[in-house]
């Protein structure tokens, strides 16, 4: 058998998932990771986690035995949650009532960079745990597997269920959207060619971890004084933009995108227990944004995620002119820039 940190591995299996950017936000949800809106995203090709979850012989009598390391190092932290999330899905996973679990994880995106790590994560853990669990089942389809992927991937984080799908990914229950659940995402596959390819520039103003987490966040909308409208709003938002995604309507995209990303923010600045996140030169990066994009008529678009960071969304065409203009204008104001685009979805990779 093959050793693992002295471990003796019976089996494992190693997934690469990659991160999204929600276009139309999620934010707030109900229990058991249900969320209140509908919302759609745009997977990454790049930003990525790759994983390796190896099975062992047990040691102790515990309902999960783990060991969980991040980059060569064990994460205690991160595996306890990780821990709680098998505990309390364990009849998924049955095999994890007679194996210990080693799990090895990396991202190749520095963190707090303004990209979903907790996506990318358990998207890669909930693919290597339901790849085990059919190693000795009849497997059933690509279409399945994926869905059940995003299933369980969605119980430990909820944006994790989009990064399932390549390309675009919409999630929650929306009236307007055949096939759509609040139990897993679907893809969007109608796509112009416009939005095909798409461009996303993270511009990383903040590097160190916000002060409050998104699942505070999410909280807060409970008792929110427009969560009613809001909610509405995003499920409106979710149902144009899958027209928008297949018509080619740029201009439509841009006002969306953009509104979406300070919607979110308004939230967070009119919640009951107020916060605010984004920084100065989060604002300056916008204007400088607005600037060129009424200089040039090139359609880019910002929208920002739960923290400071900018993502800089523009069509594959345009790459060379909106990364000319990044360096020029905007690299000075960042910590850090990453070029990504629009991707294919999760891999299973050779151990």
């Amino acid at each position: 058998m093959e050793k693992v940190n002295g471990i003796e591995i019976m089996t494992s299996v190693k997934w690469k998932c990659p991160s999204n950017i929600a276009i139309v936000k999620y934010w707030g949800k109900k229990a058991n990771q249900i969320p209140c809106n509908s919302s759609l995203s745009l997977t990454l090709a790049h930003a990525c986690t790759e994983t390796e979850v190896s099975l062992s012989a047990k040691s102790s009598d515990g309902v999960i035995e783990l060991d969980y390391f991040f980059e060569g190092s064990k994460n205690e932290m991160f595996g306890a949650r990780v821990e709680k999330y098998l505990a309390a899905n364990i009849e998924s996973f049955p095999f994890l009532r007679e194996n210990a679990l080693t799990i090895q994880s990396s991202n190749n995106f520095p963190h707090s960079a303004g990209i979903a790590s907790s996506a990318s994560a358990f998207g890669a853990i909930a693919l290597a745990l339901l790849d085990l669990r059919y190693q000795d089942a009849e497997r059933p389809s690509q279409e399945i597997f994926l869905r059940e992927a995003s299933h369980i991937a969605r119980l430990a984080s909820g944006s994790a269920c989009r990064s399932i799908f390549p390309d675009y990914a919409l999630w929650g229950e929306n009236a307007r959207v055949p096939n759509s659940s609040n139990l897993h995402a679907i893809p969007v596959t109608e796509i112009h060619e416009e939005f095909e390819g798409m461009n996303d520039t993270i511009l990383v103003i903040e590097d160190e971890p916000k002060k409050v987490s998104s699942s505070a966040g999410h909280s807060l909308m409970q008792e929110h004084p427009y969560a009613f409208e809001r909610f509405r709003q995003a499920n409106d938002r979710v149902r144009y933009l899958v027209d928008i995604l297949k018509n080619g309507d740029i201009s439509a995209f841009i006002e969306i995108c953009e509104s979406e990303a300070l919607t979110l923010h308004a939230m967070m600045m009119t919640s009951k227990n107020y916060y605010l996140l984004m920084k100065a030169h989060t604002i300056d990066v916008i204007e400088k944004i607005f600037d060129f994009r009424s200089e040039t008529k090139i359609p880019v678009a910002f929208t920002l995620d739960a923290g400071p960071n900018v993502h800089l969304l523009y069509p594959k065409k345009y790459r060379e002119s909106v990364q000319e203009f990044v360096q020029m204008e905007l690299a000075e104001m960042c910590k850090g820039v990453i070029h990504d685009h629009a991707g294919r979805g999760p891999m299973k990779m050779n151990n």
